[in-house]
Order: C-alpha cells, then sequence, then structure tokens
C-alpha cells in the first residue's frame, strides 16, 4: 500500500470484501437516495465521482437510459476493475469507467449534466479543488449532488470499527485513519464548500438510513472491506478473534440481524 487512502483500495482483498458485505447493506440504498435526489432523466449525461464499485452509477445509468451517458470516475484501479466486472444492464446507459483524482477530472467543461459524489469528498486532499473541478464539468443549469457521513452525528458503522481496530492493535492504514473528524463534514462546511466553487442555490439536508446486516458475523467483517482490511487479515488469529468479538459487542443485533443507523448530510447545488 501506499500509505494513502485511496492506495489502501488497491490490493484485490478489498473491493472483494467490500462488495460482500458492504455494497448490499450501506451503500446501495445510500446510492439510491443519491440518484432519486439528484433526479437523473433518461438521455441524461452523468459523472460519479470516487464511485468505488459503482452503486451510484449503475443506478444513474437505469435512469438515464440507454441513450444516457455516465462516467464513474475513481482514484483506485483495483475499485473500478471489480465495478466493471458487474454484468451490465442492457437497459441502462454503459457506464465508462476512468481512473481519475478528484482534483483533477479529465473531462472538458460543461460536459455532464449531474455530478454525483457519495461519501468521497470528505476523503479528498484537496476538498476545494475537487468540488471546483465538479462545477466546471457541469453545463449551466446542472447539479451536483454530495453526500459525506455527518459530522453532527455519531459515525454510524465506523466508529465502533475504527475503535475495536485501534483497541486490538491495529495499524493506522493511512494517516488520519483513527480521528473520527475525517470521515465526515459538518452541514455549514458543506454547503462553505459548494458556494465557495460557485455554486448557486445550495441546498443541504441531513438524512438518515438504517443498514441492516443479517448476522453480526457479517457485520464486522465489513472491516475487511476497507483500508483496516488487508492489516487485520494479517493479525495473528487470536487477536483477529478479538477484533470480530470487539466488532460483535459494539454493533449488537438479534435474531433478525444488526440493524446500524447511519446519517449524512447531502448537498445539491446548481451551475
Amino acid at each position: 500500500m501506499d500509505g494513502s487512502r485511496s492506495g489502501s483500495f488497491t490490493q484485490a482483498s478489498v473491493p472483494d470484501a467490500y462488495a460482500r458485505f458492504m455494497l448490499g447493506p450501506l451503500f446501495e440504498p445510500w446510492a439510491a437516495d443519491l440518484v432519486t435526489r439528484a433526479g437523473v432523466q433518461p438521455g441524461g449525461r452523468v459523472l460519479d465521482v470516487a464511485s468505488g464499485l459503482a452503486p451510484v452509477a449503475r443506478l444513474a445509468a437505469r435512469a438515464a437510459g440507454p441513450g444516457g451517458r455516465v462516467v464513474a470516475s475513481d482514484i483506485s484501479p483495483a475499485m473500478l476493475a471489480a465495478a466493471s466486472a458487474r454484468p451490465q444492464d442492457p437497459e441502462s446507459a454503459p457506464i465508462e469507467y476512468r481512473q481519475w483524482p478528484a482534483s483533477a477530472i479529465d473531462a472538458d467543461d460543461d460536459s455532464f449534466d449531474v455530478v454525483l459524489c457519495q461519501q468521497g469528498l470528505q476523503f479528498f486532499p484537496d476538498r476545494a479543488t475537487a468540488v471546483a473541478e465538479m462545477r466546471r464539468v457541469l453545463r449551466p443549469g446542472g447539479s451536483t449532488v454530495i453526500s459525506t457521513w455527518a459530522a453532527e452525528h455519531p459515525l454510524g458503522l465506523f466508529g465502533p470499527m475504527m475503535d475495536a481496530a485501534r483497541e486490538t492493535g491495529v495499524p493506522e492504514p493511512f494517516p488520519g485513519a483513527f480521528d473520527a473528524g475525517s470521515y465526515c463534514l459538518g452541514a455549514a462546511d458543506l454547503a462553505a464548500l459548494l458556494r465557495a466553487a460557485g455554486l448557486g442555490d445550495v441546498r443541504v439536508e441531513t438524512v438518515q438510513l438504517d443498514a441492516t446486516w443479517p448476522t453480526s458475523e457479517a457485520a464486522a467483517s465489513t472491516v475487511l472491506g476497507t483500508p483496516y482490511g488487508p492489516l487485520v487479515s494479517a493479525l495473528p488469529a487470536d487477536a483477529r478473534q478479538q477484533l470480530r468479538a470487539r466488532l460483535a459487542a459494539a454493533f449488537g443485533g438479534d435474531a433478525d440481524g444488526v440493524t446500524i443507523r447511519t446519517v449524512s448530510n447531502v448537498a445539491r447545488g446548481t451551475k
């Protein structure tokens, strides 16, 4: 790994576990919320920034239909490779997968009707430049919709995960990995970023969704789909078991599985 958060996703085990344990319970429901708020239209041109395994891009492609255009961009080649290997819906817009940093989007000005970013902005080294790039590639009248975990609320899945990893002796996979503040943005800060980039009619809504896993084991396994995953896998067996026990205790659960409340700030701005 290269020491950055994005570099932590280059190992193939991380996208695989991300797909198995986090995509369906956590990121696909949030993707559906984001795409619905964006109002992607048939024939629309959509850019999904920090696409990961492309849950947002795939739903946007379905909304845009065969006549639309969707680009899924991410800095991690491993995530893009895993995303592009998933079956393509013939009734959806084709999805182009591009390895672009958020601060240097390789697209022309005014290229997209909608720019989306789910749970990526808070991790970018240069947030202001990233939002300015999102605005640049929007057509006049186009909208960007961005979600981040809400700084005003508990960190849902990732707070207990961070605490359990630190307490079990897992080293930081990237600088600030144990800093809860680096995982989220407050509503005021998020709105300020959009306004500073020149976006207008900026609105931020705080939204909550409950993510559910069928068992405590499945919920605890989410750690393998994060930058902590390769380091957890390298632990001695007794330390791995200790970490899973800590996570299971923190997440709780019953016969119906494990439900964790997650809260995002979702911002919309128009060019």
